[in-house]
């Protein structure tokens, strides 16, 4: 006991646990030694890669594809008309030229209101309600009633007016699709300055079961170039029997015409021969439904028996009046009956402009109108 108390026996512990550290280290030394051994021999087994051997490795990179160039938008022709940035215009509108309406002041007795002035179109509508719901002039005579087609006219102006030309376009119908081509100009010269913003279509019949083609048409537009081409383009063929597809040309112009929301809609229809009898209440209903939604469809009858006038040119003598009716068929009054319009014939003119200028714009404003075409 003494023995480990002293220093001797202190240097011995010492030397007995450095002695177990150096056999720990080398224990360790050697393991490594080994391990390191085995790791060599290892790597010295694996061959070489050559260059056959290699093998090849496809990444695939996910790119997206490069879009298409877009084409660049060309249009055919020149727009002739640019409407206005709102197409519910205010009376910032110029009014109508002044000399259009002379006739009419004079017949009116000078009162302005029948010129259009500008006064009264900017006051119009502090006139009241009255015709067509756009409100009614004072005054009596032709004066109430100018008054009344001035206050029609601008409201026209302030919700636009969208017109839709039924044309049949069978054998018979030569002589009128030749003036609609020669002075779709001049009815649209006469309407514009009215009502600014106006557009027309054209919607061309024939018959079911016609070799070329039943129906085809040109939807609203402003252009007058493509109205135009449209309508020399059409040619009067076929026919024979005495009815036609008046109630296909119909379903089109309503429902394919492209027609503005809010804008006043005329369709009338030029014709001389009647619709298919078993087409004709699905007809009626169809103007009905047409005219509830702020529409209107007129008749014009171009037959020869309402419209003794036209005969009576064509065979260059006189024929008994007595065998002609002078008012529209029965079908054709029931149609415009039935789209809240007018009926109506050449009233013994042997032109048709005049009289669908009056009807694009209302048809109950013939006498107005009729001042207004005064040498057209």
């Amino acid at each position: 006991m003494a023995i480990l108390g002293s220093p001797l026996g202190q240097l011995s512990s010492r030397l007995k646990t450095l002695g177990l550290w150096l056999a720990l280290l080398l224990i360790s030394l050697g393991i490594h030694l080994v391990l390191t051994w085995q790791a060599s021999l290892h790597i010295l087994t694996i061959e070489p890669l050559t260059a056959n051997s290699a093998e090849e490795v496809e990444i695939l990179l996910d790119l997206a594809e490069p879009q298409a160039e877009k084409e660049e938008l060309v249009f055919e022709e020149a727009i002739e008309f640019e409407p206005p940035p709102v197409l519910v215009p205010t009376a910032a509108l110029a009014p109508p030229p002044p000399e259009v309406n002379l006739a009419m002041e004079a017949a009116a007795g000078g009162e302005s209101a029948a010129g259009f002035s500008a006064p009264l179109l900017s006051n119009i509508a502090t006139a009241g309600e009255g015709l067509a719901g756009f409100g009614s002039g004072v005054g009596t005579g032709l004066g109430q009633s100018a008054n009344q087609f001035a206050a029609y006219v601008q409201g026209l102006r302030e919700t636009g007016l969208d017109v839709v030309f039924v044309v049949d376009s069978t054998g018979s119908m030569d002589w009128v699709i030749d003036e609609v081509q020669r002075r779709i100009v001049d009815i649209v010269d006469v309407v514009r300055p009215l009502v600014p913003v106006s557009r027309f279509g054209v919607v061309a019949y024939r018959d079911v079961g016609s070799p070329s083609y039943v129906t085809q048409h040109q939807v609203l537009t402003f252009s007058l170039n493509k109205l135009s081409r449209f309508l020399n383009n059409l040619s009067a063929e076929g026919g024979g029997d005495f009815q036609e597809a008046v109630y296909e040309g119909m379903k089109v112009a309503t429902e394919k015409s492209g027609w503005r929301l809010g804008a006043k809609k005329v369709i009338i229809l030029i014709g001389d021969a009647p619709p298919h009898q078993d087409s004709f209440q699905r007809l009626l209903a169809v103007n009905r439904e047409f005219a509830s939604g702020h529409g209107q469809i007129s008749t014009l009858d171009v037959s020869h028996h309402a419209n003794p006038a036209v005969l009576e040119a064509k065979l260059g003598r006189p024929v008994n009046r007595a065998f002609y009716t002078d008012t529209a068929m029965l079908d054709y009054q029931l149609m415009a009956e039935a789209g809240g319009g007018t009926a109506s014939t050449l009233d013994g003119d042997v032109h048709i402009t005049r009289q669908l200028v009056s009807l694009i714009m209302g048809g109950q404003f013939a006498r107005e109108m009729a001042l207004l075409l005064e040498g057209f």
